[in-house]
């Protein structure tokens, strides 16, 4: 007889399993948020950077005071309250729902207690507990209990039944229990759910995922509006300069929105619109208010302008988002393979970290650096004889003249000043590009060909990378020279010569595949990007800072690979480095053009800093296509065979994970195999083939191994003990184990399982509700 309940207790359980499953994840995300320690920072020792860093760590205190007294800090702490109060009212609670009456648990003895034992429990708890005594409802309460259970255990029949079944009245059949608090069956709450479920299901949620999708829809990929680009892509053209590229950032909706002009601001931005006025470069948004003000701001930022207090936070929010904004527009242009703007946007970029004007000297970047510091530098530099020159940006030739050098030019510094420059110098990225570009599996390059390009980008002022090995060729066999000192002691031509020389090639082979391997793994590890412009899913390094005193929020490297077709004047491929390490390869695919002498130049471009970029040229010669040769079908047929045996066959699945490959995967094995064993098990006892034909030998493998499981057993029973008493009692489901096929129809205790199996429908007519075996004058008894 099977029946349904409302089980409070259950819904406790289900309500904590919900709570699980929205408490880890938030509880990551938060903690994997909030910045708990400050970075590593190579320009904190800088006293250039000093205000810009006490600034920032005043700033991330107070972001992570907000984190933490938040409304994420709240839910977090508030979601984990309340997970640690249902579970200890789990623990602790005394279900009344069912299956709770633990007569032994009452009297405080332990299961399989004799009968004097019984007695005298029951004595010294109704002595405590008896009316005379405790007059409180607890006491009265406990004394009912602790009487029921002295009848139930001194009762053959009863203590029977809860053994077998954990009930005192015996199996009652399979009950089935929803995770739904009681109080949803109560007919006064009707309403009050009805109206609820109507205002979530019909207004909150449509109301919720409309809004979502309504700002969502806003906005693109990369995090621009949709009218921002828009704006951006009506501006934009191939030969766009630098010049205009801060009018066309400032005519972002984003800008336009977030920073309107205001009355109290009028005086202050007039007053700043003149100094910087005759700069001005004329765009097509000038009309406008909103981006007339930004363009202000931006242009007072790069001229290096003080700004006044009211305009202070305005220009604040515009750098926040500005290089957001110049990504959104950089794969504007990129996209269109535009050269000449695609360099000024990144140069830009670099004049906007730096807070430097156009054509301006690259050493203004350098801490303590004034125009009079950059007259003495540009001296000392252009002093160098012709030959003790070297090539490359007056940052990079100012580096390796030498700190007594710098220091005998820049005498107006002090040594203070001349170690920040020290230590900037240090950290200034120095990069090398070296390259490789070949068709795979063939020799020449010829019209129509894919040519793979490997470039490589070694950033030398970025500490040693342990895990890099370099990519270089290695033959598949082996010199075999380098096994002579091993075959010293054998003859050459010998059996034993031969036979240990390739015992050795052997020996080698297996450490070049495995070589092989663990290089691939590392490469794999180190590169895995996904998507055309190559970003990873996690890079292998930390950012690298930037030193950029007056931009006023903390800039790191950006790096990105260009493929320019010289005569086109065409890009040809783009990715961005993403791993933040010493060494990087990108790697670009491209199809070779007509025939000749193709000349590219591959660029590399910092988006923070002036004149760390590199170029470098390459050079292809392609060739005219040769004419295929026709194959007849039997040599194609042979060539998709060939290329059959080489693909990579399907990893077979392992044993121990029950035919699959994961731990995940032996979870599903396992889980698929018990719904089949319970569907299977439902078919067989349903027709009785269980009890016929599974029974009886089930049977006799326990009775033979009954010796071994009471041993096991006798270790076990403690923990089995405690789970029973605490979690859930296997009783409940004993019935499913028991000999069913023995069973007398006719026995008063044959279960119903049993009755129905033999068609026995009495048990239909009778009483669900048994005597109350517990009303047996307990108190005239005393």
């Amino acid at each position: 007889m099977a029946f349904e309940v409302f089980d409070d207790v259950a819904f406790y359980w289900f309500l904590m399993s919900v709570m699980v499953c929205c408490v880890i994840p938030m509880s990551y995300s938060f903690i994997s948020t909030v910045q708990w320690r400050t970075p590593a920072n190579w320009t904190r020792s800088l006293h250039s950077c000093k205000e810009k860093i006490d600034r920032g760590d005043r700033v991330r205190r107070k972001e992570l005071a907000s984190k933490l007294f938040g409304w994420r800090g709240i839910g977090f702490v508030s979601s984990w309250t309340i997970f640690l109060v249902l579970l200890m009212r789990l623990t602790t609670m005394q279900s009344e729902e069912m299956f709770s009456f633990n007569p032994y648990k009452i009297l405080e003895i332990e299961e399989g207690a004799e009968p004097t034992q019984i007695k005298k429990a029951y004595r010294s708890m109704s002595l405590k507990y008896h009316p005379d005594k405790c007059s409180s409802p607890e006491c009265e309460n406990a004394f009912i209990k602790v009487s029921k259970a002295y009848e139930v255990l001194t009762n053959e029949e009863t203590r029977k039944n809860y053994e077998m079944y954990g009930n005192p009245d015996g199996y009652h059949g399979t009950s089935v229990t929803i995770g739904l608090p009681s109080w949803l069956t109560n007919k006064e709450n009707e309403l009050a759910i009805l109206v609820a479920y109507f205002v979530v299901l019909i207004v909150v949620i449509p109301v919720v995922v409309g809004l979502w999708w309504r700002n969502s829809s806003k906005f693109l990929e990369d995090g621009v509006m949709q009218n921002t680009a828009y704006r951006f892509y009506r501006q934009v053209q191939e030969n766009t300069a630098a010049k205009f590229m801060p009018g066309i950032l400032a005519s972002a909706v984003e800008f336009c929105e977030g920073v309107p002009c205001k009355n109290n601001q009028a005086d202050d931005l007039s007053r700043l619109h003149k100094r910087v006025q005759e700069n001005f470069v004329k765009n097509q948004g000038d009309m406008n208010n909103d981006i007339m003000k930004v363009k202000t701001l931006i242009y007072a930022h790069l001229l290096r302008e003080p700004i006044p207090a009211s305009l202070l936070d305005d220009t604040n929010y515009c750098l926040e988002h500005s290089h957001r904004l110049l990504n959104g527009l950089l794969n504007i242009v990129i996209e269109q393979r535009f050269v000449t703007a695609t360099m000024n946007v990144i140069e830009f970029s670099q004049l906007l970290t730096q807070a430097l004007w156009f054509h301006s000297n690259p050493l203004l970047q350098l801490p303590h650096f004034d125009m009079q510091q950059v007259k003495h530098a540009t001296r000392v530099l252009s002093n160098i004889k012709d030959k003790d020159k070297a090539a490359g940006s007056p940052i990079e030739r100012l580096k390796q003249l030498g700190g007594e050098k710098r220091r005998e030019a820049l005498k107006g510094l002090g040594p203070e000043q001349h170690a920040d420059i020290d230590v900037y110098l240090a950290n200034f990225p120095d990069i090398e590009i070296s390259f490789d570009a070949k068709v795979e599996d063939e020799e020449d390059v010829q019209e129509g060909d894919v040519l793979n390009l490997t470039v490589k980008v070694e950033r030398k002022h970025l500490q040693a990378d342990p895990d890099w090995v370099d990519s270089d060729d290695e033959d598949e066999e082996p010199d075999e020279s380098i096994f002579d000192k091993q075959l010293e002691a054998y003859e050459p031509g010998s059996e034993e010569y031969e036979s240990k020389k390739e015992d050795l090639m052997d020996e080698w082979r297996d450490a070049y595949f495995e070589r092989q391997k663990k290089k691939r793994e590392r490469e794999k590890k180190r590169n895995p990007q996904t998507g055309e412009l190559g970003f990873a899913a996690k890079p292998l390094h930390d950012p690298v800072p930037v030193h950029a005193p007056f931009f006023p929020y903390e800039r790191f490297e950006q790096w990105m690979v260009l493929l320019v077709d010289v005569k086109s004047n065409k890009l040809v491929g783009y990715q961005k480095l993403s791993q933040n390490s010493r060494f990087e390869k990108v790697q670009l695919k491209f199809l070779a053009p007509k025939e000749g002498v193709v000349h590219y130049e591959i660029h590399a471009m910092c988006s923070a800093y002036l004149g760390a970029d590199k170029k470098v040229l390459m050079k292809k010669t392609i060739t005219k296509k040769k004419e295929e040769e026709v194959k007849t079908a039997a040599e194609l047929a042979e060539d998709e065979d060939e290329e059959e045996e080489e693909e990579e066959e399907e990893p077979e699945g392992k044993w121990y994970y029950l035919g699959g490959n994961s731990i995940g995967e032996l979870i599903l094995n396992i889980i698929a195999l018990g719904i089949a064993g319970v569907m299977l098990f439902n078919f067989l006892y349903a027709r009785g083939l269980w009890q016929k034909y599974v029974q009886p030998p089930v049977d006799w493998i326990l009775k033979i191994l009954a010796p071994f499981l009471n041993f096991v057993s006798m270790y076990t029973s403690p923990a089995a003990l405690w789970f029973t008493a605490n979690v859930y009692d296997f009783r409940h489901v004993a019935f499913l184990f028991e000999n069913m096929t023995a069973a007398n129809v006719s026995d008063a205790n044959a279960t119903l399982s049993t009755r129905v199996v033999k068609n026995d429908t009495s048990f239909l007519n009778e009483d669900p509700f048994k005597a109350n075996l517990f009303n047996m004058g307990v108190r005239d008894e005393l």
